[in-house]
């Protein structure tokens, strides 16, 4: 009973400082999400009688990773519709699929050799850190034709950034070492566990389109959507399949068919996420404690260079008819969020060898990311208000 007080306790404090940290940034406009991330790094440093102030078990951070990450995974699914595509969106899925094939080649390769880790973990690195959430820095109101065209890119690249980590991941279990003859051994079990995902998303995304259609109350139906999450997840995963992906293709199907009071079913799922979302940043920041040395900033630091160069590289191959400025902007404006976080946080129930190092790069990665985009923004004229 001590223990669940303990850990009741530290949910609220953790709450009631996120939501300071959120006011205090929209008053000072910086990122709340950057302020987030500080304050869990901060709270890992304070100690009493040499014991963390915070601290969680590791079975309740498990089972918080994979709620979160369900919930984050629909929430950043629904955003994507299908009927809204246009030419616009053409450009920005070009953008995205170019700047992803270019980063999993160019920046899995630069990771290799500059941290010394396997093939696969670098393009688990690679995956991780391509999705974009320009949101952040840029507000809701935003005036330019690159400012909408990264918006719209950020939508395309989220379910990358969600579902390729988790499947090379799976590679990682599979295959420790890239050998050939492994990995060909590998594509049945690997196929099987991607239609076993999809398919069960799409089982229970039919069965909740039936109830909210059919069967709409005001408190069960917003209930029905978050438990249709954690269903298509827990049932993907144990029959073997993908719960990312059987969660990315609910979040699709829901996301793209009419339903009644839709709006207001989101809404609601969205207030929990909010809350998911500060517990996520503050947590990532407590529990994932990158190395405070020179070595690692100058590794880190180099490696995320040559990754907005390579973006840089990409945005300028992949958009015709933009000026050289308007693709630096988009270039260096491509700061990480909830679900590079999300996916983050949910590693570190993996224990594998080489994990803690990606687990810190891409925390670095987070952070210098959000410091350039609001950097850039503030020095062009798209600063807007959230």
């Amino acid at each position: 009973m001590q223990e669940a007080l303990l850990i009741t306790t530290s949910i609220a404090v953790l709450l009631f400082i996120g939501i300071m940290c959120s006011w205090v940034g929209k008053k000072i406009r910086i990122p709340e999400v950057l302020l987030l991330i500080i304050a869990g790094m901060i709270l890992a440093k304070i100690t009493i009688k040499g014991e963390p102030l915070i601290h969680f078990p590791q079975l309740f951070l498990d089972g918080l990773a994979i709620l979160a990450l369900a919930m984050v995974i629909f929430a950043c699914s629904t955003k994507l519709k299908i009927r809204a595509l246009d030419t616009l969106s053409s450009r920005a899925l070009t953008l995205t699929l170019v700047n992803a094939i270019f980063a999993l080649v160019l920046f899995s390769a630069a990771a290799h050799y500059i941290l010394g880790i396997s093939v696969l973990s670098s393009l688990l690195l690679s995956s991780i850190v391509i999705g974009t959430v320009p949101e952040i820095t840029l507000g809701t109101n935003y005036k330019s034709r690159t400012a909408s065209l990264l918006i719209l890119e950020s939508i395309f690249n989220t379910p990358l950034t969600i579902i390729l980590p988790f499947m090379f991941l799976k590679l990682i279990q599979a295959v420790p070492e890239l050998v050939p003859s492994l990995l060909l051994e590998q594509v049945i079990p690997f196929l099987l566990n991607i239609v076993v995902g999809i398919g069960a998303g799409v089982f229970i995304g039919i069965i909740l389109l039936k109830l909210v259609q059919h069967a709409y109350t005001q408190i069960y139906s917003p209930l029905a959507v978050i438990i249709a999450a954690l269903l298509a997840y827990v049932l993907a995963e144990n029959l073997g399949g993908s719960g990312v992906l059987a969660v990315t293709t609910l979040g699709i199907f829901f996301g793209n068919v009419y339903v009644k009071e839709k709006i207001r079913l989101l809404e609601t799922e969205s207030v929990i996420t909010k809350a998911l979302t500060i517990l996520l940043f503050i947590l990532t920041g407590l529990v994932i404690d990158i190395p405070y040395t020179a070595h690692f900033f100058a590794t880190s630091g180099i490696l995320f260079a040559i990754f907005v160069f390579i973006r840089f590289i990409g945005t300028s191959l992949s958009l015709r008819g933009y000026t050289w400025h308007e693709k630096l902007y988009m270039a260096l404006n491509a700061p990480k969020g909830l679900a590079t976080i999300a996916v983050v946080f949910a590693l570190a129930v993996y224990d594998l060898q080489e994990v803690g190092i990606i687990a810190d790069i891409a925390v670095a990665f987070f952070l210098y990311s959000i410091i350039l985009a609001s950097l850039t923004v503030w020095t062009s004229n798209e600063r807007t208000t959230n």
